[in-house]
């Protein structure tokens, strides 16, 4: 796989580099966020957002399958701030945060005349939704992949075991990353509760991929997004559960392939 791996901000006094961004989000000492760009400078972006606990590494397949087809497609993924080799970036690790990060780390990163498609899985989902609702305010998203995605605030997100990881005498002894996940899953019921009420300005086509034997994040939270998405479609994967990053990669690269295949059959975001 042809990889960089690169900070938010290239270093000062290079040539072509893009200006310096002070911070990344609110409480962040750094303004250093790592992500690796995949597949080259194409005509084309996705924008991979991984889930809780989770890492960049979890897209690792469906970005292989992507450059096999050397299609145009550069693709950026990133562990989330309080993940992996963003782990300290702990401060920026609630969900309006992480949206402020992602669009930091876009507006340095992006030509925005290129087509953006955001792919979130699980509550990666859920953050995609929330930053496409800021890009959607901009005019600066074309498409959505959500994959076994945390959508539905009718669905009880946060589990006994979130609960249990809640309780100070477990907290201690528990790694921080799964700390972390249980607060992300303790409060996301609210975030998407508020981000319903913007679907419907939505215009921009929206693929949902779910396994019906989904055991951690059940298929009713696509379907309750398919009901409210106006340009949404539900590929439902038979006998499929959560983990579709490593099971079903050539499905979720398909799905990419064809989003940005409709961007470009109706005219690309700039003539919505």
């Amino acid at each position: 796989m042809r990889h960089k791996i690169d900070t938010l901000n290239p270093p000062t006094g290079a040539k072509g580099a893009a200006p310096r961004v002070p911070t990344v989000a609110s409480g962040v000492t750094s303004s250093d966020i790592v992500c690796v760009s995949s597949g080259g400078a194409g005509p084309q972006l996705a924008f991979f957002i991984h889930g809780t606990p989770g890492g960049a590494s979890d897209w690792a397949e469906v970005i292989a399958c992507l450059e096999s087809r050397d299609f145009g497609c550069e693709c950026l993924s990133l562990d989330r701030p309080g993940f992996g080799r963003n782990r300290n970036h702990a401060g920026a690790a609630n969900f309006p945060d992480q949206i402020d990060a992602f669009l930091k780390l876009l507006e340095a990163r992006r030509d925005k005349n290129r087509p953006l498609a955001l792919v979130g899985h699980s509550y990666g989902a859920a953050l995609a939704l929330g930053l496409a609702n800021r890009l959607n305010d901009l005019g600066e998203v074309s498409g959505l992949v959500l994959v076994s995605g945390v959508l539905s605030p009718q669905v009880i997100q946060f589990r006994w075991y979130h609960r249990l990881l809640t309780l100070p005498v477990v907290s201690k002894l528990a790694p921080a990353r799964y700390r972390q996940a249980a607060l992300e899953m303790s409060a996301v019921r609210d975030e998407l509760e508020e981000l319903a009420t913007c679907w419907e300005s939505f215009d921009f086509p929206v693929t949902l991929i779910h396994g019906d034997d989904d055991r951690l994040i059940p298929l009713a939270n696509s379907e309750y997004a398919r009901k409210r998405l106006r340009e949404a479609r539900l590929v439902n994967l038979a006998g499929a559960g959560h983990a579709l990053t490593k099971t079903h990669p050539q499905v979720i690269a398909d799905e990419i392939e064809g989003i940005f295949e409709t961007i470009l059959r109706e005219g690309g975001k700039d003539e919505r």
